[in-house]
């Protein structure tokens, strides 16, 4: 009779991200501990410290992941060889699809603000965020708007729309990719060239 085979667990490191993520998201990172991590883990909390020196080198891995997640999954939408607004169209519906869909590592991008962190953790996460930014600043900037629009405001508006769905997308109404054309089209409407 063959055997079963065994589920491969995940790499311990990636088990601690995973339970530091959840954890981050619902109780927050001041409201969270290592040793919160850690039974929620399954680890010993002085073991947490062979993978992460510190609470915020933790946090920096957790929010690069979810960035990183979110740069895939928005890149992966886009065809180079489309029109600014085609781009800028798959670059939103790329990157709500990414976050609706993992709903716990977005939720720390968009509610750990920065400027609240120690100064090597805001420099790393603002870093992170703008290799985020860059993707839509690099659409916006080929976008035909009208000459006295401040691309900078457009790009912000944009992406403040879009990280704000979190909060009150409802899977039961309009698709991810509904959604994204809607709060494209308002911007469009008022300062595409005409």
């Amino acid at each position: 009779m063959p055997t079963a085979k065994r589920q491969k667990k995940p790499p311990r490191r990636e088990t601690i991200i995973e339970a530091a993520s959840a954890l981050f998201a619902r109780n927050g990172y001041d409201g969270t501990s290592m040793r919160d991590i850690a039974a929620e883990s399954g680890i010993l909390a002085g073991s947490l410290y062979y993978y992460f020196a510190s609470k915020e080198e933790m946090f920096a891995a957790v929010h690069e992941q979810a960035i990183n997640r979110l740069c895939t999954g928005t890149l992966q939408a886009i065809n180079p060889a489309a029109d600014p607004w085609t781009r800028l169209q798959q670059a939103s519906e790329g990157y709500l699809t990414t976050m609706l869909s993992s709903a716990t590592q977005s939720s720390l991008i968009i509610t750990e603000f920065p400027l609240r962190r120690s100064g090597k953790l805001r420099a790393k996460l603002v870093t992170d965020r703008r290799r985020f930014e860059a993707i839509f600043s690099e659409i916006v900037d080929a976008l035909p708007l009208a000459p006295d629009v401040d691309r900078s405001y457009w790009r912000l508006a944009l992406l403040g729309m879009l990280a704000w769905t979190h909060v009150w997308y409802d899977n039961k109404g309009d698709s991810p990719n509904q959604v994204a054309q809607q709060l494209v089209d308002l911007l469009k409407e008022r300062t595409a060239t005409p």
